[in-house]
C-alpha cells in the first residue's frame, strides 16, 4: 500500500520541528509523528545558525525518516518583510502587473535581489482590495534552503510562519467570530497575528524569549546557557500588585526581570492594536490567544489577562486534528502551543488555505521551471532520437563505446562529489563540537583555576615554621578586595612597593594592559635552619612555578620582620607575585 503521509517543517529561532500528517477520508488532518530538536545557543547570533540547523535537521529527519519526502516549510517572521497594501478597483486581469507596481515601490530591496510572493486579503466584492506582500533577500533563503536539501529533503515551497498560523487557527477555531490578537511568542521575537474574519493582519516585534533569557542573564551575571536554564526551570512573570514574594531570592529577582521585559512587549502590542485601527480600519480584538514556545511560561496568561483585562487562552493547534494510535496524547498536549505552523504546514498539503503564498527558492523554482518544460522537453526528445535513429545504423557501435565512457565518466564524478559533499559535512560538524567543546574546556578550567592555585601554594610548605595570613588580589598595583584590619597589638609590616609594570605596546585607541599580582601576608617561627631562610625558600619555590607567576624584578624581594631584639612568637613577612593570567578575577 502506497505511503499517503506528508511531512512539514518549521525553522524556528531556538527550536526546529517537524510532523508528519496524513488526510481523512472527511479531509481532516491526522497526525502521525513528531518531533522537536533544540538549538543551543543565543539565536541573536547569526554566525553559527545554518550549522546549527544543519544538525537539527539531520536529527530531524532520522527521527521521522524525512529523506527523499517533499515538504512544506516556514521560516520566522522576523527573516522576512511584509506590508499589507490596500489596492483601488482594478482589472483583474491586470493583478499582477499592479501587485508588482506595488513590490517596486514597498519592498526595501530591489526586487531583483529578492524573493517575493503576494495573496489578496479578504472578500474580493469590497471596493479596495487588500494584498499582503511578502520578501526575502534570495541569498538568505537560498542560504537556509540550502541546509534542507542538503539531508535529502525535497522542498515544496517556503511559508511565512505568522501565515501559517493565521491558516492553522481559522482551522481549528471556526467558532471564534469576534475580532482576535494572537500572541506567537518566539525565542527571537514575537508574532502578532490579527484574525478580523477572512481578514489577516501581521507585525513582528523584536522582543522575544532569547529578550527575556538575555537580561536575566545580565541582571544576575549569568551566561547566556545558564540564565536559559534557570528561567525554564524556575521562572516565572511576576504577578501585578501586592503579593509574597518568592522564598529564593534569585528567583524573585528573576520573576521581576521577566515582568518588566513582557511589559515592554505589552507596550508594543497596545502600539500595533493601535496602528491596525487608525491606520488598517480594523476592530480592537476582543479576545487574545497565546501560542509559541513563549506561551508556557508560567503566569504568561495571567499578566496578559491583567494588562487587556480580556479573554487570554493559550491556544491548542490540535483541536482539529486526530491522533494517529503511536502518538502520545500527553506529550502532544505539552508541546502543542508550538505547533501552530505545523498544522498550519499541513493544510498546504491537506487542501486550501485562507491564505497561501509561496517563497520559492532558486533550486524550487527551477526544478518548477523544469517540470512545465518536461512535456516538450520529451517531445524534442523523441523527434531527436527519430533522427538519429536513421543514422544509428552507421554510429551504433561509436555511440555505444562513448556511452560506455560517458556512464563511466559520470558514476566516478557522482562518487567523487559525494565523498566531497560527505568531507564537508564532516568538516562542519567538526568546527561546530570544536566551538562548543572550547566553551566546556574554558568553564571547567575557569572552575578549578583557585582550587589549583591554592593547592600550589599549600604543596609548596616544607615545614610548619611558615604559614600564611592573607592573600589579596592586586590589579596595576592596588588591591581588588576589601581592606582588612590589622591584628590588635601587631604593628603591620608595610606592604612592598609594586615594582613599575613593563612598558607595553598597544594599538592606538586600544584599551591599557592590565596587570594582576598577589600580595601574600604571613607569620614565620624561628628555627634551626635560621629563621628567616624558611620564608626566602618558601618564596623561591613559588617563583619556580611559571604556569602561574610571571618573571619578578631582581631588586624586587620579600619584606621580612627579622625579630632580631624580639623573643615574641612568631614574625610577620610580605611579598607579592605577578599573576600570568588575570581574567579570574573580574567579569
Amino acid at each position: 500500500m502506497a505511503d499517503s503521509s506528508f511531512a512539514v517543517l518549521n525553522l524556528g529561532s531556538q527550536r526546529v520541528s517537524a510532523a508528519v500528517f496524513n488526510k481523512g477520508r472527511n479531509g481532516e488532518l491526522i497526525l502521525k509523528a513528531f518531533e522537536v530538536t533544540e538549538m543551543h545557543g543565543d539565536p541573536s547570533a547569526e554566525a553559527t545558525r545554518l550549522p546549527q540547523l544543519r544538525v537539527a535537521l539531520v536529527e530531524l529527519s532520522e527521527k521521522l525518516k524525512l529523506k527523499g519526502k517533499t515538504v512544506y516549510y516556514a521560516i520566522a517572521g522576523h527573516v522576512v518583510f511584509t506590508r499589507f497594501v490596500k489596492l483601488p478597483p482594478f482589472d483583474e486581469d491586470k493583478a499582477d502587473q499592479i501587485v508588482e507596481f506595488e513590490a517596486r515601490q514597498n519592498v526595501p530591496f530591489p526586487i531583483n535581489e529578492v524573493i517575493w510572493d503576494y495573496e489578496f486579503i479578504g472578500s474580493k466584492d469590497s471596493m479596495e482590495r487588500e494584498v499582503a506582500l511578502v520578501a526575502i533577500k534570495a541569498d538568505a533563503l537560498n542560504d537556509i534552503n540550502d541546509q534542507v536539501e542538503s539531508v535529502g529533503i525535497k522542498v515544496a515551497a517556503v511559508d511565512l510562519a505568522p501565515l501559517a498560523v493565521f491558516n492553522a487557527f481559522r482551522y481549528t477555531y471556526p467558532d471564534v467570530d469576534e475580532t482576535s490578537l494572537i500572541i506567537d511568542l518566539g525565542a527571537r521575537s514575537t508574532n502578532l497575528i490579527f484574525v478580523e474574519g477572512e481578514r489577516v493582519f501581521t507585525r513582528n516585534i523584536l522582543v522575544g524569549g532569547s529578550t527575556v533569557t538575555g537580561n536575566v542573564g545580565k541582571e544576575l551575571g549569568m551566561n547566556f546557557a545558564e540564565a536559559e536554564d534557570q528561567k525554564r526551570a524556575r521562572g516565572y512573570v511576576a504577578p501585578g500588585g501586592a503579593y509574597e514574594p518568592n522564598d529564593d531570592e534569585v528567583v524573585e529577582a528573576m520573576s521581576k526581570i521577566m515582568r518588566n521585559t513582557m511589559t515592554r512587549l505589552h507596550g508594543e502590542i497596545v502600539r500595533t492594536v493601535n496602528y491596525y485601527r487608525s491606520q488598517q480600519g480594523g476592530s480592537p480584538p476582543r479576545r487574545f490567544f497565546l501560542c509559541g514556545g513563549g506561551a508556557q511560561t508560567p503566569l504568561a496568561v495571567d499578566f496578559f489577562q491583567e494588562k487587556f483585562n480580556l479573554p487570554v487562552e493559550v491556544l491548542n493547534p490540535l483541536r482539529g486534528v486526530t491522533l494517529d494510535r503511536g502518538v502520545s496524547q500527553q506529550v502532544a498536549d505539552a508541546q502543542s502551543p508550538a505547533m501552530m505552523e505545523l498544522v498550519g504546514l499541513g493544510l498546504r498539503h491537506a487542501g486550501a488555505c485562507p491564505v497561501e503564498v509561496e517563497l520559492l527558492p532558486d533550486s524550487v523554482a527551477a526544478a518548477r521551471d523544469s517540470a512545465k518544460r518536461m512535456p516538450f522537453l520529451i517531445l524534442a526528445t523523441v523527434c531527436l532520437f527519430a533522427l538519429l535513429g536513421l543514422a544509428g545504423f552507421y554510429f551504433s557501435h561509436a555511440a555505444s563505446v562513448v556511452e560506455g565512457k560517458l556512464v563511466e565518466s559520470r558514476s566516478l564524478q557522482a562518487n567523487l562529489q559525494r565523498d566531497d559533499d560527505t568531507i564537508k559535512d564532516w568538516d562542519k560538524q567538526l568546527q561546530l563540537l570544536r566551538g562548543q567543546s572550547g566553551q566546556l574546556e574554558q568553564a571547567i578550567n575557569d572552575r578549578g583555576y583557585w582550587k589549583g592555585l591554592l593547592a600550589v601554594l599549600n604543596n609548596q610548605f616544607e615545614t610548619d615554621f611558615v604559614w600564611l595570613t592573607q592573600l589579596e588580589v592586586l590589579k596595576n598595583g592596588s588591591s581588588i578586595t576589601p581592606a582588612l584590619t590589622s591584628t590588635a597589638g601587631t604593628t603591620p609590616v608595610a606592604a612592598p612597593k609594586p615594582p613599575t609594570p613593563p612598558a607595553t605596546t598597544t594599538a592606538p585607541g586600544a584599551p591599557p594592559a592590565v596587570a594582576y599580582a598577589l600580595r601574600f601576608q604571613g607569620l614565620y617561627r624561628k628555627n634551626d635552619e635560621g629563621g628567616q631562610q624558611v620564608v626566602y625558600k618558601y618564596y623561591e619555590a613559588l617563583k619556580k612555578d611559571d604556569k602561574l607567576f610571571g618573571a619578578v624584578t631582581a631588586e624586587e624581594k620579600p619584606d621580612v620582620d627579622s625579630g632580631i631584639d624580639d623573643e615574641r612568637y612568631a614574625y610577620q613577612f610580605k611579598f607579592r607575585l605577578p599573576l600570568v593570567n588575570g581574567m579570574k578575577f573580574e567579569k
